[in-house]
């Protein structure tokens, strides 16, 4: 296959120079001029895939086990993208990815969930591409102390299709042992999420995830239009979408229900290994990280950022109202009060 010809036109987002990249092959999408080069390195898997899972036996040999269907989507003017993949049937495999390039680290960072059933919670990788592959690491401990690291790999990177397996090694990387290998065949150049929000690839009938936990954010689904109310002024949309069969939610707040060229991001758990709602953000911003911030209990939707040390963070408060609307408001701990960042008010 010939290399596609790219073309690009300037665009006004959000008040941010936007490039609209496109080949002859895709749609275009929104990416932010003030972004680095490297933030275009998973531009490849922008669209819509059939992926063949292929699974280690214990005699050592492969067994094609697993059919799916992954979408990617361009999101925050093509600072990062989403990942959501899913086996067509209710009780398959379900996984949602964020990934985003993180400039103060230099290095791509990658934050997933693939839930099992009433069992949801997030973890992160982060690596690099080289010579057209990209490997992303981390590092657990087991109860018994022996550190495991895990890598994940992209590679054999064409316009039509590309593999992803995954490797273990218990001794600092000196061996590895495979379990999982993806095939990825192309099916379409471009994917969009709902515009009115609502349920999303990778739902169902929401009772993978069906503990009173996970219901409790429901009311974020849906395209709700108003106003923001700190941190500056204007109309805002906040969007979302039911994902995982019901283990998440997925918000995107920006000037309309489009998450190319959204502002904000959120994915909203309850993570129960910690037993706590986990709430991951990312915003559109160049230089931001993402953050993630956990409720103090399982009974409360006040949100903390977490980090090291015992001093004060940021915290998210989500309100749902008597009359429908929904309120987001970032707050910063200034003396013994809490100031307001950025806060929008929807129904």
């Amino acid at each position: 296959m010939s290399r596609p010809r790219w073309t690009t036109h300037l665009l006004l987002v959000g008040g941010l120079a936007v490039v609209e990249c496109a080949s002859v092959e895709a749609q275009s999408f929104p990416v932010s001029s003030a972004l680095r080069s490297e933030s275009r390195q998973f531009d490849f898997w922008v669209g819509g895939w059939s992926v063949n899972l292929r699974v280690r036996q214990p005699d050592m040999t492969w067994s094609d086990e697993h059919s799916a269907h992954a979408r990617i989507y361009p999101i925050l003017s093509g600072k990062a993208v989403l990942e959501l993949w899913s086996e067509d049937q209710v009780d398959g495999i379900k996984g949602y990815s964020l990934r985003y390039f993180d400039t103060a680290r230099d290095e791509w960072i990658l934050w997933l969930n693939w839930p099992g059933e009433n069992r949801s919670g997030s973890s992160s990788l982060s690596g690099s591409f080289r010579h057209g592959r990209g490997e992303f690491f981390a590092s657990s401990a087991g109860q018994d102390g022996t550190e495991t690291t895990s890598r994940y790999t992209f590679s054999d990177i064409t316009p039509r299709s590309l593999r992803w397996d995954d490797a273990f090694s218990t001794d600092g990387g000196e061996t590895w042992r495979h379990s999982w290998i993806m095939e990825f065949t192309r099916t379409t150049e471009r994917v969009s999420l709902p515009p009115d929000g609502g349920a999303a690839h990778t739902y169902h009938d929401g009772e993978r995830c069906d503990a009173p936990e996970f219901r409790r954010y429901e009311f974020l689904a849906g395209r709700k239009d108003g106003q923001v109310v700190a941190g500056g002024e204007g109309p805002v949309t906040i969007t979302g979408y039911r994902v995982l069969d019901g283990c998440a939610v997925l918000t995107f707040a920006g000037p309309g229900s489009d998450p190319a060229t959204a502002w904000g991001f959120s994915h909203l758990t309850f993570n129960t290994y910690a037993q706590r709602y986990e709430l991951t953000t990312l915003t559109s911003q160049r230089d931001t990280p993402a953050r993630i911030f956990y409720s103090r209990d399982a009974s409360d939707m006040v949100l903390y950022e977490s980090g090291p040390g015992d001093a004060p963070r940021d915290r998210f408060r989500i309100e749902e109202d008597d009359d429908g609307s929904v309120l987001w408001i970032h707050e910063t701990p200034v003396g013994d009060e809490w100031v307001p960042v950025w806060g929008g008010r929807v129904r």
